[in-house]
């Protein structure tokens, strides 16, 4: 089939030497500011957090179990709730789970706890990666998206003002 007979048909252009496709092309002029979330974004130290939080959440979930339900629906459950509540701050999730505990039949802790709780699991998870850059065994460019830094460069070099923002507690994404 000919590409020539779909007059609306973009190829994808591509950033020179990357997988970075160029949607479309704006004059840097009319771009002043940026915002970009960082977990996933800019940094993958925090990579698997999402089932981190999912294997957590199943965990205490499991001592509360619902009316004929699997493990896989229960995982399923969770995951979906997680992944709805994703981007905003991590309070959200624990409070999405002390509802669940209690719809349940149980007592929930406070969501502060559990976020306190899924923060060890994580920091458990990503320790090697931190120790690795605190070592310097890893760069930070290791644990970056591809081509991140030389983007954040080229914009800043532009007079773009970079913004950064993130459901991750403050204190991590100063340290990360």
């Amino acid at each position: 089939m000919r590409i020539d007979r779909f007059p609306d048909f973009d190829p994808a252009k591509f950033l020179p030497g990357t997988r970075i496709e160029i949607r479309r092309e704006i004059e840097s002029a009319t771009i002043r500011s940026a915002l970009f979330d960082f977990d996933g974004t800019i940094s993958l130290i925090r990579t698997g957090w999402q089932q981190v939080m999912v294997e957590m959440m199943v965990g205490i979930l499991i001592q509360y179990p619902g009316e004929g339900e699997t493990l896989e629906q229960l995982t399923s459950n969770v995951r979906e709730y997680v992944n709805r509540l994703t981007g905003k701050q991590t309070i959200y999730q624990m409070v999405r789970l002390t509802e669940e505990i209690r719809q349940r039949g149980g007592v929930p802790a406070d969501p502060l706890e559990y976020k306190e709780m899924y923060n060890e699991y994580l920091l458990h998870h990503i320790r090697c990666r931190l120790e690795g850059l605190r070592q310097r065994r890893v760069t930070p460019d290791e644990l970056m998206m591809p081509h991140a830094r030389a983007l954040l460069k080229d914009m800043r070099k532009r007079g773009i003002v970079l913004y950064l923002a993130s459901g991750t507690d403050l204190v991590y994404i100063q340290e990360e």
